[in-house]
């Protein structure tokens, strides 16, 4: 039995009063464990949960979970064992409850390591148990009032270990690579991080103990920690923590109750029991409530009405809004489905069946998926086209997007797992046999997910079914023949026995036959001769030998549509075979046609700019293009653009959509190509030529790029989105294309322009390794992938510094750029360090009054402010904002951008008048010239609504902050970071405004929310955690107060640095709830740290320092005269 009884309540002791105050314990034991012996002390054989716990604690049973916990049951399918173990868990917990008649008991959770993610899995699932024939599992989620985690990896494991052994005589760990379930328990592991990110909603809910080893556990001579204390307790609100004073596997065995260890669980365990019965019964009631809304909701939806006995009862009005309720809010199709699509009816009914009849209860209470497998070109992606693996990430984040949540893959997850509505979710070509298709399935049983591949191992992952795709029926086949090939239907004696043929040939291959009607409909051949034509000029099999006869047929048809191509020798076509090559080495989505018009583009400015110039620079532009190395880049890129036709590119698309080689998507403003096509168009290039056509790939990508301050606009912004995919790919297949030549070693440390003299033409292959890498760097940097943003801009700066040297413009509009990618990483050191050198260069080259002097004076201020230096900062912004005040750069955006950060600063030496004065002058001038809803007012809006609170305008505080947050959640979507700052903003106006349980309401999801699209120790949910606590201070909850204020002060001294203001404010505020606690020597001690910690930044002389002094001379006081009395 997977439920083993340890324990159970005597039955002659039973009656109602009893029955209402007993809890059920359910422990379950950590890989290599056993559900006896791991809660058994081996010396005194004292099994703790049923020899001692029972006399403290009125307990109904103690009940542990048997599983199959051999590290060797986990092979490579370990995610989808971990959720079947959680299924077995709820139901066999659900069923046992149900026949023993106390299925709402309350029910404590005891999990030792892995048992632990087993017992957050298990309840992910139950929570989403709402459906009509699995509501009875929701009542595991209802009835757990508290859990309490030994040594569970939340984060993974810092060691690269895990025991394969609990018995105490030796303990054997073994390497994670060797087995995929320790791969997953591996610090920072996706799947790991994907479970907690998905319980993180549901902590709230619980009573949670984490306990952690304080020994460590010895193995062949040594000893290793099993799970670190971060791991195993991370810092969460809310929560209690403590360490056991054993190693990982003694650490859940206990001898007798003289252990302060044990007296610390049963503490913690008396305390839930008692206060479980009565909150449990109260969820309930909620519960019941929730599942009468949701048996609504669901008949709602299938009659138009509330649940009506009969069905013939449904009123004719009700007939429109019930069809309206069917009407698909979010649709998206990535590709236009094709005109002359044929067939597969029987096929479409069978799924549409197995997917959406909702008489089959066996599918009530799990998620419905089925699988459409086959060969490539057999149909499957006109079928239902959708998105693929590759791009599985950008396409979930669409999706949250649409829910309103942040652009990521776990935010679109977390939207459709808990979406009431139903929703169909299509993962096309899931081809690659290593993908772990369970990380695409949204979490819980709701939705319907269909499945594409070629893959027909997984069909594992199928619920609802699944299906082959072969060929087409000889008549279907017969069909969409002639419907791509134009030609009447049905046909004469001699085109009916033509077809025949034709389609047997190329073995009813639906992609095969759609470009054998291209050429029958472009003349190319008649569909009576099409096989002696297709028999001359089919390829050789050689060029296709690692493929197999489907492969040959379908290259055969797309040779003919390209030697077509070329025979036809015009420009079009020319151009169309070489945008074919390109792409084949881009991603086979959404390939934005601008990609190619950009580039042409872009380089037209380019001759431009050479051409207005004066005419020795034009000369020397002349002699330049003779001596430079010609561009790796298409034909349409190397000639001259002038009058270039601008719908060029369009003409050699429609050349490659007349054969069907591509197809456009919905908008036309981009185009894909079929998975088998695009590995054709890259197998079908010679091998020794591939590496030039990824090059110009590469280029092509690169020259549609522009880099600052051309590509201010916000269309822009969408066009380096939707570029990365492309941008991984061809730097993916390319051998280290962003390389840049050691310049000392080829021009012997010679500055430009005198190193063109000795080697002019390697030069110019530096030059564009220095553009090309800070295109690229651009691009990471702005979509947030700062580490390799910051990898490729350290090197252009590095370049520029040795070619051109620190005084030259772009040298140091580089240096700017890797500096703000390292305040993105959290490097402010190295940014400052960065801007100090620009600033100094600025002096130099264009004098201390400088726009661009200034502007780096600015940034270089800003940045002051944000590392905690407020001395710094305030001295630089003022003299910045004063030389601004006399030049024409008044009024300037430059100017306003300086006046606001002064603002802030001024705001962070509780000038508070001056800040909010500064703030309302920008504010003005921001809305007259960008309007009142632009990104920047919003900024000097939020500025000044925290200058006003500070100055007791706590209701104009409150509005402008509630119309930041309205203004950014509608522009950039309610879990952008800037929109979550500013939630936590207008948490604090209601704090303020003594609305504390609104203030509570509205921050407490906006951190959850934080938590999943930054990370657990980014500055804005550290600032989010540190209003909550004093929200908790103000409620007199001082308590959860207390142990977040800690938590946050270790994360800010570890992120920000322990002498950052930030740092030093929260050290005041903790001697604050010390203090309130009555206690004052804590309080005393904890103010003596924070005047110690602000004599590194801050400086004695700072309003906070001297307030901090004045605190501490007042407590130390309060304790003498205590003492003294």
């Amino acid at each position: 039995m997977p439920l083993e009884l340890l324990y159970r309540y005597p039955e002659k002791a039973h009656s109602t009063s009893e029955e209402d105050k007993l809890v059920d314990i359910v422990a379950i034991h950590d890989l290599n464990g056993d559900p006896v012996k791991t809660w058994t002390d081996d010396e005194s054989k004292v099994l703790w949960l049923r020899d001692l716990l029972p006399e403290l604690i009125s307990i109904g049973r103690v009940l542990s979970f048997r599983y199959n916990a051999e590290v060797s049951f986990y092979g490579t399918g370990s995610a989808d064992r971990i959720q079947q173990q959680a299924q077995t868990l709820v139901a066999d917990l659900n069923a046992d409850r149900a026949l023993e008649k106390c299925s709402r008991r309350p029910i404590i959770f005891l999990c030792h390591g892995v048992g632990g993610i087993l017992a957050k899995k298990a309840l992910l699932f139950s929570s989403t148990q709402l459906s009509q024939h699995s509501s009875h599992l929701y009542s595991i989620y209802t009835s757990t009032y508290a859990i309490l985690f030994f040594g569970t990896p939340h984060c993974g494991a810092e060691k690269t270990y895990w025991p394969l052994s609990n018995t105490t005589e030796r303990h054997i760990f073994k390497e994670p690579d060797d087995n995929y379930i320790l791969s997953i328990l591996a610090k920072d592991s996706e799947p790991l991080q994907m479970i907690s990110e998905g319980f993180a909603p549901l902590f709230s809910r619980f009573r949670i103990f984490f306990f952690w080893e304080e020994l460590a556990t010895k193995s062949k001579g040594s000893k290793k920690y099993v799970v670190d204390e971060w791991s195993a307790a991370p810092m969460l609100s809310n929560t209690e923590r403590s360490g056991i004073h054993a190693d990982h596997f003694r650490m859940v065995q206990f001898a007798n109750d003289n252990s302060s260890n044990y007296k610390t669980i049963v503490e913690a365990l008396m305390r839930y029991s008692h206060d479980a019965p009565a909150i449990i019964k109260s969820r309930w009631k909620q519960t019941e409530r929730q599942l009468e809304n949701v048996r609504s909701q669901e008949a709602l939806e299938l009659t138009g009405v509330p649940s009506s006995p009969d069905p013939d009862a449904i009123p004719p009005e009700y007939q429109l809004e019930k069809a309206r309720s069917f009407e698909n809010k979010h649709f998206q199709i990535p590709q236009v489905v094709s005109s002359i699509f044929t067939g597969r009816e029987e096929v479409a009914s069978k799924v549409e069946k197995a997917l959406f009849d909702s008489v089959t209860p066996k599918l009530s209470n799990q998620q419905r998926r089925y699988v459409v497998y086959g060969i490539g070109g057999s149909g499957k992606t006109q079928f239902c086209y959708a998105t693929s693996a590759e791009t599985a990430k950008e396409s979930f984040g669409r999706i949250g997007k649409i829910g309103g949540l942040e652009r990521t893959q776990n935010a679109g997850k977390h939207w459709l797992s808990h979406l009431e509505q139903p929703w169909l979710l299509i993962i096309n070509n899931a081809d690659d046999p290593n993908m772990n298709l369970e990380d695409l399935f949204p979490e819980g049983e709701r939705g319907h997910v269909l499945i594409t591949t070629r893959n027909p191992d997984f069909r594992i992952h199928a619920t609802a079914g699944h299906i082959e795709f072969k060929g087409l029926e000889r008549q279907e086949a017969v069909t969409l023949l002639l419907r791509a090939a134009e030609l009447p239907s049905p046909a004469d004696v001699p085109t009916e026995e033509a077809s025949d043929k034709i389609t047997s040939t190329l073995g009813y291959l639906a992609l095969a036959l759609i470009h054998a009607g291209a050429l029958i409909r472009q003349k190319i051949c008649k569909i009576t001769n099409f096989l002696d034509f297709y028999n001359q000029n089919r390829i050789s099999k050689s060029s296709v030998q690692r493929g197999n006869q489907y492969q040959y047929t379908v290259y055969s048809t797309w040779e003919l549509a390209l030697d077509s191509l070329e025979k036809r020798g015009t420009v079009a076509s020319r151009d169309a075979i070489q945008i074919l090559s390109i792409v084949a080495f881009f991603h086979f989505e959404n390939i934005r046609i601008d990609i190619f018009t950009r580039a042409i583009k872009n380089r037209s400015e380019t001759a431009d700019e050479v051409s207005q110039k004066s005419a020795s620079d034009r000369i020397l532009g002349a002699i330049h293009s003779r001596i430079k190395p010609p561009a790796v880049l298409p034909d349409f890129l190397r000639q001259s653009l002038a009058g270039v036709d601008p719908f060029r590119i369009r003409v050699a698309l429609n050349e490659l959509r007349s054969f069907s080689l591509i197809t456009y998507d919905s908008t036309e403003e981009s185009f894909s190509l079929h998975p088998v096509i695009h590995a054709w168009a890259k197998d079908r290039i010679a091998p020794g030529t591939q590496s030039v056509w990824r090059f110009m790939a590469l280029n092509t990508l690169v020259e549609s790029v522009s880099l600052p301050p051309k590509d201010l606009e916000r269309e822009d912004e969408d066009y380096r989105r939707d570029l990365l995919s492309h941008l991984d790919l061809s730097l993916a297949v390319s051998p280290s294309p962003l390389e840049i030549i050691d310049y000392n070693a080829y021009f012997g440390g010679l500055k430009f322009p005198f190193a063109f003299v000795l080697r002019h033409t390697w030069l110019f292959v530096y030059r564009e390794q220095v553009l090309r890498a800070a295109k690229c760097g651009y691009v990471y940097t702005e979509r947030g992938r700062f580490n390799d943003g910051a990898l490729l801009l350290s090197r252009v700066k590095d370049a520029l510094l040795k070619s051109r040297g620190p005084g030259d413009a772009a040298t140091m509009r580089a240096m700017l750029a890797l500096a703000k990618t390292y305040w993105g990483l959290g490097r402010l050191g190295e940014a400052i360090a960065l801007q100090q050198e620009v600033v100094e260069a600025c002096k130099k080259a264009h004098g201390p009054g400088d726009s661009a002097t200034l502007s780096a004076m600015d940034q270089l201020g800003r940045s002051y402010w944000l590392n905690g230096q407020y001395c710094e900062a305030l001295e630089l912004q003022t003299l910045v904002v004063d030389r601004m005040n006399s030049t024409e750069l008044k009024g300037s955006s430059a100017f306003l951008e300086a006046m606001d950060n002064l603002g802030v600063t001024l705001g962070s030496w509780q000038r508070y008048e001056e800040s909010a004065r500064i703030h309302q002058q920008v504010l003005e001038a921001r809305k007259e010239k960008l309007g009142s809803t632009d990104l920047d007012t919003l900024t000097t809006m939020s500025n000044l609504a925290m200058a006003l609170l500070d100055i007791g305008e706590k209701e104009k505080a409150k509005l402008l902050l509630t119309t930041v947050y309205t203004e950014r959640k509608a522009k950039l979507g309610k879990e952008h970071p800037w929109t979550l700052w500013a939630l936590c903003y207008l948490s604090k106006a209601h704090t303020e405004l003594g609305l504390l349980k609104d203030a509570e309401n509205m921050l407490v999801p906006g951190i959850e929310a934080a938590r999943r699209s930054l990370s657990d120790d980014h500055l804005g949910v550290l600032m989010g955690c540190g209003q909550l606590a004093r929200i908790y201070a103000r409620q007199q909850r001082y308590e959860q107060a207390e142990e977040l204020t800690q938590s946050t002060i270790k994360k800010l001294a570890k992120s920000r640095g322990p002498g950052h203001p930030d740092t030093v404010y929260a050290l005041y505020k903790l001697a604050e709830l010390y203090q309130l606690q009555d206690k004052v020597e804590s309080a005393i001690e904890t103010l003596g740290i924070a005047i110690e910690r602000a004599k590194i930044r801050l400086t004695l002389d700072h309003p906070l320092a001297k307030k901090i002094e004045k605190r501490l001379a007042s407590y130390q006081e309060r304790l003498w005269i205590a003492k003294d009395g």
